[in-house]
């Protein structure tokens, strides 16, 4: 769907962000991050993150905002807390979201964040009050149909606090830009688990960052399973800002066709014994591509720390590839142990004749090798009912991927 420039000029984005009622505050950092994406180039394969997406000749302000876009958000809310737009929270909320919006990922920082932040409309605000845990996960569903949509998610755990969130999303067989922030402000000794379901149409491409502040003592997890769009890419990255704070990442993409996956990760340890896991797996078929640059870096402050960084990954097709680079950059002796490793490769043939011996086919056999290849990431996803639904999907993907 082509549009102008004028669509995400400074005063067009401050003209919408009026017309929706926003307050002041709002409305200034929209403008901030309007004058930061006219100002901002796009990101070029020279910078590390980058270097396998080449998004040099991706035009932005070709894809109009999609006006109609509004995610939906279903569950129930302890005394105190929050689940809906960002708009809806103003009103009881409202000095959360000014605290902490914008605060994590600033919309001046990168063109597709500040595509993002000037752009967004119809937020999602999840909130934690204090000492209080949410029965049961608050579920965010993002439809796309065409052209752009900004999906931006606030997660606010206040201290001792519990919140437990899925975010799916799907779009049409239409072409769909998705540029998408996820802030996650994790208080003293709270837990926050985000899950995230991905089956985007087959012509969505989809740059998302999501960053966590993990205070004191406090434990964030994040869970991706990528099945659909065409291009995917993620940045999860965690600061563990307070002593004893625990970060884990964990992903799951299996590719087909000429799907291309791109994540990063980091993981930045500056509380003493802080700890981080990250395992990011794939499985991939025909012309598919995965990448994966992970950095863990402790700094200097944090002492008696721990972190561990995994990247496997499965080729189902000669055509297929994967690249992996984990970097780590420890900054202080006193650490209790710090690994990374990567591996890119076959399935075993051993074992593959092992299961074909016993009477299944090739593609059977296959579909039992990977699923079992994923169970020490879905094992670890805090979603009972969902991780069944999710190894049903890979499976049903995986019988009809191409393999030759």
């Amino acid at each position: 769907m082509a549009t102008s420039t004028a669509t995400y000029a400074e005063t067009a984005a401050i003209e919408a962000a009026r017309g929706r009622g926003e307050p002041d505050w709002l409305v200034a950092a929209r403008a901030e991050a309007a004058r930061a994406f006219v100002a901002t180039p796009m990101p070029t394969p020279r910078l590390r993150p980058w270097k396998y997406t080449d998004v040099t000749e991706l035009d932005i302000e070709s894809f109009a905002p999609d006006a109609a876009f509004s995610p939906r958000v279903s569950g129930a809310v302890p005394a105190g807390g929050f689940a809906g737009t960002l708009a809806a929270s103003l009103a009881s909320h409202g000095d959360a979201v000014r605290a902490h919006l914008g605060s994590v990922v600033p919309g001046t920082e990168g063109k597709f964040t500040a595509a993002n932040a000037a752009q967004w409309r119809e937020g999602v605000l999840i909130y934690a009050p204090r000492g209080q845990a949410f029965a049961a996960p608050v579920t965010v569903t993002v439809e796309g149909r065409e052209g752009a949509i900004f999906p931006r998610i606030l997660i606010v755990a206040e201290p001792a606090s519990q919140v437990s969130v899925i975010l799916r999303t799907s779009s049409a067989a239409d072409a769909l830009l998705v540029a998408g922030v996820i802030e996650v402000v994790a208080h003293a000794d709270s837990r926050v688990r985000l899950l995230i379901d991905t089956r985007w149409g087959a012509a969505t491409q989809e740059f998302t960052t999501l960053r966590a502040k993990v205070g004191r003592g406090a434990d964030v997890q994040v869970g991706s399973i990528v099945l659909g769009g065409h291009i995917v890419k993620q940045t999860v990255e965690t600061l563990m800002e307070g002593e004893g704070s625990a970060s884990t990442i964990r992903g799951v993409a299996v590719g087909d066709t000429e799907q291309h996956f791109d994540f990063v990760t980091l993981q930045e340890l500056i509380g003493a014994k802080s700890s981080s896991q990250v395992e990011i797996k794939t499985a991939l078929a025909g012309a598919s591509r995965s990448v994966y640059y992970g950095v863990t870096r402790v700094e200097p402050t944090a002492i008696g720390a721990s972190a561990n960084q995994e990247n496997r990954n499965l080729l189902l097709s000669p055509h297929a590839k994967a690249d992996a680079d984990p970097v780590l950059e420890i900054l202080t002796n006193e650490v209790i142990r710090c690994g990374h490793g990567a591996t890119v490769g076959p399935v075993d043939q051993d074992a593959l004749f092992y299961l074909q011996s016993r009477g299944l086919d090739m593609r059977q056999s296959l579909v039992l090798l990977v699923t079992g290849f994923f169970q020490s990431v879905l094992s670890g996803l805090d979603a009972p009912g969902l991780v069944e639904e999710l190894e049903t999907a890979l499976r049903e993907k995986l019988a009809t991927a191409e393999l030759a």
